[in-house]
Parts: structure tokens; sequence; C-alpha cells
């Protein structure tokens, strides 16, 4: 019995020491890395919770300004002397409010993993900025971007596409107050709430892979469908990179429902939303294509109107004022008739990077994720982020 024991003991403890090795070489024995994101900006106030213990540090120096337990849901503004949380004024232009429970976090009652910066610019305008690990990050990230019914494989590329742009802007925003925005300016970021099973599971089997180019992450981005072929990011932005390039002929995303799409607007709602843009006097005559780029999508568009006089406007410009869920694509056709401007095209989003819905049809044909992504972005490679 004695010896049985022993026994047990030893490989009670050798199972430990394995796990504590399994985790240092995954990565997990490291500082994890941590992304912020603003999840209230230049507003006048917010409301923060706690569930759990918390400490309340200068935001810039990090003394110890309180400790406490289970904030009650409390009003956080700027003020003149710096930044109320309930009845407390501290004279800070920044907070940092460290929760020790996971999913402690409250602001604007929905739940968030990691802690809080809340800071008050030279404008009296607030912000509130979760610094979380990426991990988690991403977590709160895929349900909005991908759904979690489709095959793990395309979860799972969604996952490296998300955490590799995420990274990039990192980068790019060191700087800034702020790394990326919780809404489709970045990703769609909903905490701690969003997160799902199958979602979560992709993030873990992914953790820490990353997409890189020449070393270095890039702007990994993504779209719902890229109606037949990807586009060049050059197109877009100021970004050249071979996993970018665009050019990619897609016949996996067939089946999506917004591989074809068609509307109709009346011409005062044309007019509208093209607002300062719109610099003719009268009603448009004429609409047309004037320019289109190798991959089919419209470049520049001219508009008329009764007397021949003319205006230009780049199809990404007219996307973006019209609507873009108006103007799926800039791969469409257009033309004026009885008074309606009937826009009929394929594809929906910017087309650059990953199509999410050839990352289903690529699964769905038994494709890994390592070679979705290897498909979306030809010249990449796939490593695992060095957290140190």
């Amino acid at each position: 019995m004695v010896v049985q024991k022993t026994l047990r003991r030893f490989l009670f403890v050798v199972a430990g020491l394995l796990v504590v090795v399994a985790c240092t070489e995954a990565g997990f024995g490291r500082a994890p890395v941590v992304i912020r994101v603003v999840l209230v900006r230049e507003k006048a106030q917010a409301v923060v919770a706690v569930i759990g213990s918390y400490e309340l540090v200068d935001g810039t120096g990090g003394a110890l300004l309180k400790k406490g337990r289970n904030l009650a849901a409390s009003k956080v503004t700027a003020t003149a002397r710096g930044i109320r949380i309930g009845k407390e004024e501290w004279p800070r232009e920044r907070l940092l409010l460290k929760v020790r429970r996971k999913a402690g976090l409250h602001v604007n009652k929905r739940p968030y993993r990691g802690n809080l910066l809340i800071i008050k610019d030279k404008d009296n305008d607030l912000f509130l900025v979760n610094v979380v690990d990426i991990e988690s990050y991403v977590k709160g990230v895929l349900v909005h971007e991908i759904s979690p019914k489709w095959p793990l494989a395309a979860i799972k590329a969604q996952a490296v596409a998300a955490r590799t742009y995420a990274l990039y802007q990192r980068q790019v925003m060191k700087d800034k107050l702020y790394d990326v925005t919780a809404d489709v300016s970045s990703q769609v970021y909903g905490g701690s709430k969003a997160e799902k099973d199958r979602t979560n599971r992709a993030v873990n089997f992914t953790a820490g892979e990353v997409l890189t180019y020449k070393d270095k992450v890039f702007p990994a981005y993504f779209h719902a469908t890229c109606g037949g072929m990807t586009e060049k990011a050059s197109e877009l932005w100021k970004i050249d990179a071979e996993p970018l390039a665009g050019g990619r002929l897609c016949s996996f995303c067939s089946s999506s429902p917004h591989y074809f799409w068609k509307k109709v607007l009346d011409l005062k709602t044309l007019r509208e939303r093209l607002g300062d843009r719109y610099v003719l006097k009268g009603e448009p005559a004429n609409l047309a294509v004037k320019e289109r780029n190798p991959t089919g999508r419209v470049r520049t568009l001219v508009i008329k109107d009764k007397k021949d006089n003319t205006m230009e406007i780049s199809a990404k410009d007219f996307r973006q004022l019209v609507g873009p869920d108006v103007v799926r694509s800039t791969n469409f056709s257009i033309a004026l008739e009885q008074g309606k401007v009937i826009l009929s095209g394929k594809g929906w989003g910017h087309g650059v990077g990953l199509c999410q819905w050839g990352a289903l049809g690529m699964a769905r044909q038994g494709y890994d994720y390592e070679k979705i992504l290897g498909f979306y972005y030809p010249g990449a490679k796939l490593q695992r982020l060095d957290a140190s």
C-alpha cells in the first residue's frame, strides 16, 4: 500500500512537470502579448463595473491608488481635474483598472476579459481601452466574422487572419491611444460574451500562429465573398506585398448568397448619399463606368447631368458614400433606367486577402486551414508568434 501511494505521488509529480514543460514550450510560460481595443472613444461618459477583486493604479506611473472588490456599476466621466469613477474623482489623465477575475470587467453592461485603461484627452473626451491578451481578443472577434457552424478548417483560417491583422495594427498604432477599434473599422469585437465553444477551439488550436511575409506580419485583410477573383491591396491602400497581390481565381465562393447582387436606388437617395461630392447642378442623366482594373472591378465612374456636365468619382469613394451594404463590392455594372439607378454586381467586400465564403468552400472540399491560408495569401509563411 505504501509503495502504491508513493508511486501515485511520483506519477502525479511527473505529470505536473510535463504539463509545465508543455505549457512553456507552447508559449504559455511567457508574458502574453496584449492588444489595446478601444471600447468607448470620444464620449462624455460610460458605465463600468467589476466582479471580483480589482486594483486602480495610475495609468502613467503605475502607482497603486486603490484596492477593492466588486465595483458596482459606476458612471465614468472626464472632468476638468481628471477622471471621476462613481463618486470618486482622481486627478489623473490615465487610470488603469486591473481586474483579477477572468471576464470580471464590465463596460456598458458587456463583459470583457483583461484590464481597462481609462484615458482623458486634452479635449476632455473619454476613451475606454480594453487591454487584453491577443488570444482572448481573437475569441471575442471570431463569432462576429465567421459562423461557428462552419467547418473548423475555415474557422481556424479566420482565427489566424484575425490574429495577424490585429498584431499588424498593434505595430502601426504603437504610439497611439489604442491599437484597434471594436467595430467594423478594425474587426468587430464583442468581448467574452461573444465567445462560442467552436470558435474558441479554433483559437486554441492555432494559438500564437500568425502569417508573415519577409519575417514581418502584414495586414491579413479578409472579406465575405470575392466574387471569382481576389483584389490587389494596392488598389485600395498604400501597401504592396505578395500575399496581398490579388488575382487569385476563386471558384470556391460560388455558393455564397452574396456572389451575385442587385440594388435599385432612386436619384434623390443617390444625391443625398453622395452629399458634397455631388458637384453637378442638375439630376444625373447618365452614369457609366470609366475604368476597370485588371480584376474587373470598377476604378472610376462618370456621372453626367442633362446639360452634359460631368463629374468623376472613384468606385471606392462611391461605395463608401452610397453605403457598403448597398454597393456590396466595386465589381458592378451601373445604369440609369426610368429615373432609377440599377446596380448589378458580384461579391461582398473589398476582395483583398481571405475570401470567407471561399474558405468555407475549400473546407468543405477537404482543404485544411494551412492550405486555405496559402491559397489566399500566396507567399506568406505560417509561424508561431514569439511572445517573449
